[in-house]
């Protein structure tokens, strides 16, 4: 009788333990699939960057980074440009929003002016 209730309470433990590890694993995949997000957003105010520097500012910037994909707009007033990137990954639907505001001449590598991640 005390083996079959130490091996029920054994047995509970355990099914604690996999409920507990299965959480982790998708808490981590959650986390992967956001970082990913962030990388694609990132990559379209790069891109943006790039096209600033050189001469080709286009008021919509789209792309792809692996399972990735990034949307970004840019508007200009008076020689700022605020540039607004959401990178989605397809598979879970993860998103993240980048802005950045950029100065200097088209043509020219642009200053930095901020840079924030909206939540």
């Amino acid at each position: 009788m005390v083996s079959l209730l130490l091996l029920t309470l054994m047995s509970l433990l355990g099914l604690g333990a996999m409920q507990a590890a299965q959480l982790e694993e998708k808490m981590a995949s959650n986390f992967r699939y956001g970082v990913a997000a962030f990388y694609a957003a990132e990559a379209g105010l790069q891109q943006a960057i790039v096209n600033h520097t050189n001469n080709q500012i286009s008021s919509s910037i789209t792309g792809t980074l692996e399972q990735s994909s990034f949307s970004a707009s840019v508007t200009e007033s008076a020689g700022i440009y605020t540039i607004s990137s959401e990178g989605s990954h397809s598979n879970s639907g993860s998103r993240q929003q980048l802005t950045m505001v950029l100065s200097g001449a088209a043509g020219a590598a642009p200053t930095i002016d901020s840079w924030s991640q909206d939540e």
